[in-house]
């Protein structure tokens, strides 16, 4: 009955969108830019939401085309060298671009990576002098920006529910300190992108609001940054990450994709960047500086006195770091800020016409030791050449115990084909706790080469690569060593004006422990999607997606899963825009899910994983009162058709389906 039920409410609000008449678009929405940056689902959630933070900065503070360096472009992780080439060969030849049109006489930007940029840039008059903060200056030309977020589950998890006095004597754990709903505030200040401040408080579902926490929130991340202020190219005081290299040593969680290791988006991510997410770990509370030393040489010095969630056994040693922010119990919270982490850090980077080298040395010490002592010292280097047909880059990094060492290699054949190379080799003994570099499970006891192409001509994109790896020592899930292999073709066929084509296919061979055997077995799991994307005009789209994986290994049962996704968004006017989707799914194990790309409130893309047996619905709502004040709202229903309860533990729902209320709003002023 309740799959009837899930079919029936699904099919009725997919199919509520009319079929108008085909009108060709000439150009991609915002919420369509961000969200075909960011929907790659191998990205980890934490790069998805500093990807999402940086584009959403970037769109608010656009560069002027006209005087943005190349590094400024190159920053984007839009444009190709020779791209860039292209963009600073028209202006000095022709001048000033009068408007983002001409973009398309440098000959080198195609149709699609035109629309994309020109949300993140603008067609400016160059300015020879740079304006002089003052006060009067700070407040005409300053943009403030204050956004609050909230979740209402319609809903009750076990740790919110009643639990008598005996048995919290005996289980204290079971009861949640706080309330059931989650908000989130962010503030931030923006002058000409010279001048940033802001703030970020948090405060997740099960933690208690102000009475322990005194400052109310349960999370504070504030930061003040300044850019390019005489000799200092930054200043950040406050919370802050940092990425220097391929993020070997210092990365700040920042890892990227096996597919997204294809394009230059983290070149974007580079550098001191403030820390203004939600996340409650990889990030450095206290100064960092970076001072530009004629038009080559760059010198960043930081230092921090960061808190950190840590399980200590017997008061006396660090048995591991707790990472996921959560504080909702007892024993969450005598986790919470229990050790300080003291961070010591310099770079030095060297850059001149497409070349650079840098070299960067981190020292930590721990108010309680850990495993490995008291401390972490570490050392790296990096390289970087780029131009319009090849280029390389690498960093090779060493620990108290160990070294690693990542290179990434391009060559661009023609105007259509780039190919790849990626190598890395992370020993067993290397240990970087900030490091974010690409790896199929852990920068430590791995080695694997990635070989990558893309192919771009016409109506036809294509992208793919196959990724050789091996694990010399043992593992969790493997007590040995092993390997393995992973394969992903996606191809996007653009067949008209208002048609685009989308499919991919992935494959992986991992060995891991079989119980039956005694020994390493090799773990297959498969995964496709084809999507197809249709414009009927300006206002209104739909998107239909089917999904398929499957999961194989030996002695244990096949494992498949099925899934269908309907969306559709309607904009009838600048001020208003809807977008529904419903996902039919149906799975025969976890291990077979299917992740689906979800739209979520500002600062909250990314993707929903489902199994077993079921439906989900949501629905989006965006309504501009003013160019000041924007009201965002979403609702979602996860339904399923083979169990009685949600989840488990504390966070058990003694229900088929749950349904959460989301609201948002951003007032500019």
């Amino acid at each position: 009955m309740k799959s009837i039920i899930i079919i029936c409410v699904s099919y009725a609000l997919s199919g509520s969108a009319s079929v108008l008449g085909s009108v060709s678009p000439d150009d991609l929405s915002g919420e369509s830019v961000l969200e075909e940056l960011l929907s790659d689902e191998s990205l980890p959630e934490s790069a998805m939401e500093q990807m999402a933070e940086f584009y959403e900065q970037m769109r608010s503070s656009p560069l002027n085309i006209n005087t943005a360096t190349a590094g400024e472009l190159e920053s984007l992780g839009i444009l190709s060298p020779s791209q860039i080439e292209a963009i600073h060969a028209y202006i000095y030849m022709y001048g000033p671009l009068k408007t983002l049109g001409e973009l398309q006489l440098t000959g080198g930007l195609d149709w699609h990576t035109r629309q994309i940029l020109r949300y993140f840039v603008y067609a400016g008059e160059p300015v020879s002098d740079k304006v002089k903060p003052s006060v009067r200056e700070l407040i005409r030309y300053g943009r403030n920006e204050l956004t609050v977020s909230m979740n209402v589950p319609l809903y009750m998890r076990d740790g919110f529910r009643e639990h008598t006095a005996q048995e919290l004597a005996r289980y204290p754990n079971r009861s949640y300190l706080g309330n059931k709903l989650s908000h989130t505030v962010r503030y931030s200040f923006n002058w000409r992108g010279r001048i940033r401040a802001g703030f970020t408080a948090d405060k997740d579902a099960g933690e208690p609001f102000g009475g322990r926490n005194g400052t109310g929130y349960d999370f504070w991340s504030p930061y003040l940054c300044i850019s390019d202020e005489g000799p200092f190219r930054r200043v950040l005081v406050g919370n802050y990450r940092a990425v220097f290299g391929k993020g070997l040593l210092l990365g700040s969680g920042f890892s990227l994709g096996k597919s997204m290791a294809l394009t230059e988006l983290q070149s974007g991510q580079t550098g001191l960047k403030p820390h203004s997410s939600v996340s409650e770990y990889d990030f450095f509370r206290g100064t960092g500086l970076t001072l530009g030393v004629g038009k080559t040489l760059l010198v960043t010095v930081m230092g921090a006195y960061t808190p950190a969630d840590a399980i200590v056994k017997g008061d006396t040693i660090v048995s591991s770091f707790k990472t996921d922010g959560y504080h909702r119990t007892e024993l969450e919270w005598s986790r919470k800020h229990n050790i300080r982490v003291t961070s010591v850090a310099a770079n030095v980077n060297y850059r001149y016409n497409g070349i650079s080298f840098g070299t960067t040395v981190l020292k930590e010490g721990y108010s309680f030791p850990t495993a490995n002592g008291n401390g972490y010292t570490g050392v790296s280097a990096d390289w970087s050449v780029r131009r319009p047909a090849f280029g390389s880059s690498g960093e090779i990094a060493f620990s108290d115990e160990g070294a690693a060492v990542l290179t990434d290699n391009y060559l661009r054949v023609g105007r259509k084909l780039v190919l790849n190379m990626l190598f890395r080799s992370y020993s067993p003994a290397f240990n970087a706790p900030h490091s974010g570099a690409l790896c199929e499970s852990d920068v430590r006891n791995e080695t694997g080469v990635l070989i990558g192409f893309t192919h771009s001509g016409g109506s036809l994109k294509s992208n793919g690569y196959v990724d050789l790896f091996r694990h010399p020592e043992r593992r969790t899930g493997a007590d040995g060593p092993s390997n393995g292999m992973e394969i992903r073709i996606n191809t996007a066929w653009k067949a008209s004006q208002s048609d685009n084509i989308d499919a991919f296919i992935r494959f992986k061979s991992k060995q891991k422990d079989c119980k039956p055997t005694g020994t390493l077995e090799y773990c297959v799991t498969w995964r496709g999607r084809l999507r197809w994307d249709h414009t009927f005009n300006k206002a209104l789209s739909c998107r239909t997606q089917l999904l398929w994986s499957r999961y194989n290994f030996l002695y244990e049962p096949l494992s498949d899963g099925f899934g269908f996704s309907f969306s559709s968004d309607w904009n009838p006017s600048p001020n208003i825009s809807a977008s529904l989707q419903t996902v039919l799914f149906m799975t025969d194990s976890y291990d077979s899910n299917i992740s689906v790309y979800e739209k979520g409130l500002r600062y909250s893309f990314g993707f929903v994983t489902l199994s077993g047996h079921g439906g989900r619905i949501a629905l989006n709502l965006r309504y501009r009162f003013s160019e000041r004040l924007q009201l965002n709202l979403k609702a979602s229903s996860l339904l399923y058709s083979d169990r009685e309860e949600i989840g488990a533990s504390q966070q058990k729902i003694r229900s088929w389906h749950k349904e959460d209320i989301n609201v948002q709003s951003i007032w500019k002023f």
